[in-house]
């Protein structure tokens, strides 16, 4: 350092004497040349940090430059499906990983803040123990003379234990104002998904934690009585139900990961262990609202039911989508159709419309992945059965351009799926009864060997709704001939031994199991702030 190369020179008395910049002139010119020999080391340390660290940039920049470069050559021989999916795995991970970086960043200025407290605490207790001994030297006179001068009392820092306190009184409006009038589009637009069910876990931790078992047994049962009411009020509101099944499960999820049994624990942090339940074992609790989950669920599912039932045979059936074939009408039949949607009639796209704003709304609700992939099952089940149903008892729907509409739309609903990233929800298997059924419209139906391929085709439809589309089949144009009596009969031989229902019409009311896989939080409670708009400002934090 400077300084020390001056004291070197003159010592430290010729410091003292002298200010820095006046005494610089008065010394030897090979003293001078040392103080800025040494301020030119000290500068050249300074520019090569630097120059690693920009080096350092630059490689890693050449790095991704080349990963990129090698994924985008990869991407070109991929087909165009297998490209958009390769790309999008590549942004998940770039994103994940990015995730993790900042994730470390704040983890180290927690630790930097938490230690900075520290120091700032044990400053501000030997300034006090200075003034305390400073005090104790002055005499009483002085002390009297001396004007009083304001002190800053800084407010101390609670470390929020994730619960939140209410008065007894209060449970009522807790539950009136969380539940029985919140608006679920300002939660789930503006605040974290959840959120309700967060805060009723942690009003159940305080009452755990105080060890008062008859208000964790009143508050549970008000809120299950409350959800239940809400849901009576505005059952048909698709929103609203989607809303506290998403809440629903998210508490019980709670239930669980702060049960305090091990196999709940598994992905906690040690802070969140601490925070698992003292004093009551609520397995029985979790049971009752597990069971008020799967109720949610299936009002859910009548809710969609209804919203889809009057789109589904327009939109699937009767509406054209593709352009030109509704020329290819079948022979001695009206047609029913156009090529362009009347006014108020639906469409495929509106049935499109009304998956995504179904998807959209799950999605606000932080809905867990899983459920949604149920649900999405459901409404294909749903539109596939219904539309199979339409087709078996219509005969002017039984033709050969209309098989190649089904297809067509069939291949929109599967796109769908590829967009939502849902392929492995099971929906896609739902629609292979309508799939069969418009793949037996287009194909031959001659000849044994065209007897063996149909039976062999298809296995998701039973033999009575296979006959029941070769009787209904009506041939497009004079060129093609009705199925024969003769084929018909081959076919019924040759699936006579097949073990499927005799039942024509699929069950469009069937709805599958509904299961609820854990979806632990990393949500740390102690965060949570409740915001004044929910009219909760009773709530104490602990």
């Amino acid at each position: 350092p400077a300084s020390a190369v001056l004291c070197a020179c003159f010592g430290s008395a010729g410091l003292k004497g002298h200010g820095y910049t006046s005494t610089l002139s008065l010394y030897s010119p090979s003293c001078r040349s040392r103080l800025l020999e040494s301020q030119l080391q000290g500068q050249k340390k300074v520019y090569e940090n630097e120059l690693e660290i920009l080096r350092g940039e630059v490689q890693n920049l050449k790095e991704e430059i080349n990963r990129q470069q090698q994924l985008l050559a990869q991407n070109l021989q991929l087909p165009p499906e297998a490209r958009i999916e390769a790309s999008l795995q590549h942004e998940i991970t770039r994103l994940t990983n990015e995730n993790l970086d900042l994730m470390e960043q704040l983890e180290k200025q927690d630790k930097t803040v938490r230690k900075l407290k520290k120091q700032l605490k044990v400053f501000a207790k030997k300034i006090g123990e200075l003034e305390v001994g400073q005090t104790e030297n002055v005499s009483p006179a002085q002390l009297a003379d001396e004007p009083i001068r304001p002190v800053n009392i800084p407010r101390k820092e609670k470390d929020f234990q994730g619960m939140l306190e209410y008065k007894k009184d209060d449970e009522l409006k807790l539950i009136k104002n969380l539940i029985l009038e919140l608006k679920p589009r300002g939660v789930a637009v503006n605040l974290i998904p959840g959120l309700p069910a967060y805060i009723l876990f942690m009003c159940v931790r305080h009452a755990d934690y105080i060890n008062d078992d008859q208000r964790v047994r009143s508050l549970l049962t008000s809120t299950i009585n409350g959800i239940k009411k809400i849901l009576k009020k505005r059952s048909d509101d698709f929103e609203i139900v989607s809303f506290w099944l998403s809440n629903t499960s998210r508490f019980l999820h709670c239930l669980k990961q702060y049960s305090g049994e091990e196999a709940f624990m598994k992905h906690n942090t040690p802070r969140q262990n601490d925070h698992c339940l003292r004093n009551f074992d609520l397995a029985e609790y979790r049971q009752v609202i597990s069971d008020l989950a799967i109720q949610i669920y299936q009002q859910l599912t009548k809710v969609l039911e209804n919203a889809l039932q009057p789109m589904i045979v327009s939109g699937m059936l009767e509406h054209e989508t593709i352009q030109g074939v509704s020329g290819l009408k079948p022979t001695g039949l009206r047609k029913r159709t156009s090529s362009v949607a009347d006014e108020g009639t639906y469409t495929l796209d509106s049935i499109v419309r009304q998956l995504n704003n179904f998807h959209s709304i799950m999605c606000q609700h932080g809905m867990d992945p899983e459920l949604i992939k149920q649900i999405v099952k459901q409404m294909f089940y749903i539109i596939g059965s219904v539309t199979l149903n339409n087709l078996l008892l219509r005969k002017d729907m039984c033709s050969w351009s209309k098989g190649m509409q089904i297809r067509y739309n069939v291949s929109q609903l599967e796109e769908w799926l590829r967009d939502k990233n849902l392929q492995t929800s099971g929906a896609k298997e739902t629609l292979e009864p309508l799939i069969q059924a418009a793949q037996l419209l287009q194909v031959k139906k001659k000849t044994d060997e065209d007897a063996e391929a149909i039976c062999s085709m298809c296995n998701a439809i039973t033999t009575a709704q296979i006959v029941k589309v070769l009787n209904l089949y009506t041939p497009v144009n004079e060129f093609e001939e009705r199925v024969t009596a003769s084929f018909i009969r081959t076919i019924q031989v040759r699936l006579q031994n097949r073990k499927d229902s005799p039942q024509l019409l699929m069950d469009a009311k069937h709805i599958f199991p509904v299961t609820f896989p854990f979806n632990p939080s990393s949500l740390a409670l102690e965060s949570i702030q409740i915001p004044g708009s929910m009219n909760l400002g009773f709530l104490l934090r602990v």
